[in-house]
């Protein structure tokens, strides 16, 4: 029993919500009905009268499930690594998204670390309406850390058992090997620091090739993502023979530019190069660079539109993430 005044506080840490839901839950404006009973369990436990607010209208009316547009939500992002090119899009599109919607969200940056996940994710489950997740060490993981407590949506993978709404790598695959098939590029050699998204990228390429029976050598090189050892994996991959060199992402431009002045290699000449991005660096170096462009406005409003569906338990219509070629002087 509560022998003090009851707060808004006390009602929160019972229910395991945040202060701004049981906020708007006394405001009657719209709350998941399963955090709604366990707000108005705690409000009757602790004797909590709110300022202005009907206690029976409080303790008895059931909350509609859907989302008001007037609503101002707070969310977290964990993210490994604040750095990497594409969380960067990634968050600059969201955070977006998130403004013009009235809404705000806060960073924490895990290295992928589970012991950290878990010190972030309980010093969110009373602070935020949502948690959107770009990385992690284990899905499930973080899952069940949040036990349903608050809507999680992981924004970079693709999974049948949690809630995703990631690009799909594959398509992208897909996407690039048609073009790549227009230039008759055969011998393929694809630079990343991640074997998950490689390994979606190179399954895309093989199938359009494959069902074009058309044959295609795939090699796969990794690397720790810093430019002194892509520049190292760089000079290795060209001890090899390959048509195109495909980089995860744009910035791996930079190291293979001074790999190409110091070793005298030529490019289109000696080889082609396609990374994926397609930011405005593809158009400031020399040659320019071709590349596969993600759509982040389109994939960041689909993002929001997951996660409200989650808030509001209503459904959402799936949406084909877009992605073309733009062109540059890398490819002959």
């Amino acid at each position: 029993l509560y022998m003090k005044k009851a707060t808004i506080a006390d009602v929160a840490e019972l229910a395991g919500v945040s202060k701004p839901t049981v906020s708007r839950y006394l405001k009657q404006e719209k709350v998941r009905e399963d955090i709604a009973e366990k707000i108005r369990a705690a409000i009757v436990q602790t004797g909590y009268v709110a300022r202005g607010v009907k206690t029976e209208k409080v303790n008895t009316e059931k909350q509609s499930t859907t989302k008001s547009s007037e609503e101002n939500f707070h969310f977290g992002i964990l993210v490994k690594d604040i750095t990497a090119p594409k969380t960067i899009y990634t968050i600059q599109a969201l955070q977006e998204v998130l403004h013009k919607q009235g809404h705000s969200f806060s960073i924490c940056v895990t290295n992928n670390d589970p012991e950290l996940e878990k010190n972030y994710i309980s010093g969110y489950s009373k602070r935020v309406d949502g948690i959107f997740v770009e990385s992690c060490s284990d899905m499930n993981f973080i899952n069940d850390l949040v036990k349903d407590q608050i809507p999680v949506l992981f924004i970079s993978e693709h999974s049948d058992k949690v809630k995703c709404c990631g690009f799909d790598e594959e398509e992208a695959g897909k996407v690039l090997a048609d073009y790549m098939l227009s230039k008759e590029l055969l011998l393929v050699h694809y630079l990343g620091t991640d074997e998950k998204t490689a390994n979606q990228r190179m399954e895309g390429i093989r199938s359009v090739y494959h069902e074009k029976n058309q044959p295609v050598g795939l090699e796969v090189t990794l690397c720790d993502g810093s430019y002194e050892d892509i520049y190292e994996k760089i000079k290795e991959a060209f001890n090899q023979r390959f048509d195109v060199l495909l980089l995860e992402n744009d910035e791996m431009a930079i190291p293979l530019m001074k790999f190409s002045k110091e070793y005298h290699v030529a490019f289109p000449q000696n080889a082609s190069i396609i990374s994926f991005g397609g930011h405005p660096l593809c158009k400031v170096i020399s040659p320019s660079l071709c590349a596969l462009v993600y759509d982040y406005e389109a994939y960041a409003n689909n993002v929001y539109q997951h996660m409200n569906a989650l808030i509001s338990h209503a459904s959402v219509n799936e949406y084909k993430h877009t992605y073309y070629v733009q062109e540059g002087e890398s490819v002959r």
